[in-house]
């Protein structure tokens, strides 16, 4: 029997339905560590976009903040930073970057 190698996965989908302010979110600092041990990068879906992330750099440059929830003893740890939603495409946009790459001849 032949197995197929399963392809790692490359992102850390984390879904944010109302940021704070603007693109400001705030993420558990569980989920960043855990990006971080297998190596992905933080892929942040908001009702405006979707951002991509390195976690190492969220950390760096993000604001921390302990803030407790459940446990008054076991304060969570979180790092918030400004996500930058990528644009999406348009269809002339895409059309113009495969003539320039020379597809249509």
């Amino acid at each position: 029997m032949i197995y197929k190698k399963r392809k790692r996965k490359q992102y850390q989908d984390i879904e944010i339905k109302k940021p704070l302010y603007n693109n400001f979110v705030y993420i558990y600092d569980r989920i960043i560590r855990v990006a971080i041990k297998n190596k992905r990068l933080l892929r942040i879906k908001m009702p405006q976009g979707v951002g991509i992330a390195d976690p190492r750099e969220w950390i760096k440059t993000g604001k921390k903040m302990e803030k407790v929830f459940l446990r008054p003893d076991e304060p969570m740890i979180l790092f918030g930073n400004y996500v930058i939603i990528e644009k999406e495409k348009t269809k002339d946009e895409k059309l113009e970057e495969l003539a320039r790459m020379g597809v249509f001849g």
